[in-house]
């Protein structure tokens, strides 16, 4: 079935920005299809279940993240204290998004794509842990914020000086500012075509039947591991491959 509606939603005003500047980009890149954008909260208020969402899309997995935190664990090294983020699981909660959602517009020509503020998780049963996840896609798809930032992988200088900032005599704000231009922060401009990037990989899990990636570097839809590659696919040389292209072009007609 050809997708003909992409729905994006936002709950925050943080959200609400950035979803109006996706569709925009989203207008000039599929043409074809219908883009709208959803207050979040007016769309579901009708749908809500409270006790869904109390006690399964909050799933208690509230952890402290710290700039000591290894590799392997999820990331959030921007602050010399201890933070408080909640995280959440990512198939929970798309499965509680599904529920409570129009079953006229759950058909395979509608794409709802949910912009999350939260840290969005998968469990990997390999090393018994969560790991950030920017984006779960499916119906619906969720693009979570926290997640760009603190899934894909820092320069590893970034990480090295962390661990040396008192050695260093640096603070982890100067660690920042260093390597400004080689990660994406929760301020940063360039997170629009980043999470535009993301919404795109949505959109081919569609036109695809369910395979949004792309193994060729360059290319928008390349699965990323380091920001360093995220900003490279989406903001210095955003294109597709000559496949996608192809894919795109097909779905156009």
């Amino acid at each position: 079935m050809k997708l003909s509606y992409v729905h994006l939603y936002s709950s925050l005003l943080s959200t609400s920005f950035l979803a109006k500047k996706v569709s925009t980009y989203l207008h000039e890149f599929v043409p074809f299809i219908d883009v709208d954008v959803r207050s979040f909260t007016n769309y579901f208020r009708k749908n809500m279940i409270e006790e869904d969402i109390e006690d399964n899309m909050m799933i208690q997995l509230s952890h402290e993240v710290n700039a000591n935190t290894s590799l392997g664990e999820l990331q959030n090294s921007s602050d010399d204290t201890c933070q408080k983020m909640m995280i959440i699981d990512g198939f929970y909660l798309q499965r509680i998004y599904s529920r409570i959602m129009d079953k006229n517009e759950m058909q395979l020509d509608h794409l709802h794509l949910i912009f999350e503020d939260n840290l969005v998780c998968t469990y990997d049963e390999n090393d018994k842990r969560y790991h950030a996840r920017p984006i779960i896609c499916g119906s619906p798809s969720i693009i979570s914020i926290s997640s760009i930032i603190e899934g894909p992988a820092k320069p590893k200088g970034y990480y090295f000086k962390q661990m040396l900032k008192d050695l260093l005599s640096i603070s982890s704000k100067e660690i920042e500012k260093e390597f400004a231009d080689n990660l994406v922060r929760y301020d940063d401009p360039r997170l629009i075509h980043v999470a535009t990037g993301y919404a795109i990989q949505a959109i081919f899990f569609f036109l695809t039947n369910g395979n949004p990636f792309c193994s060729q570097y360059p290319c928008r839809l390349f699965n990323s591991h380091w920001q360093e590659e995220l900003i490279y696919t989406q903001v210095i040389n955003p294109v597709l491959c000559k496949e996608h292209l192809r894919i795109l072009t097909e779905a156009g007609k």
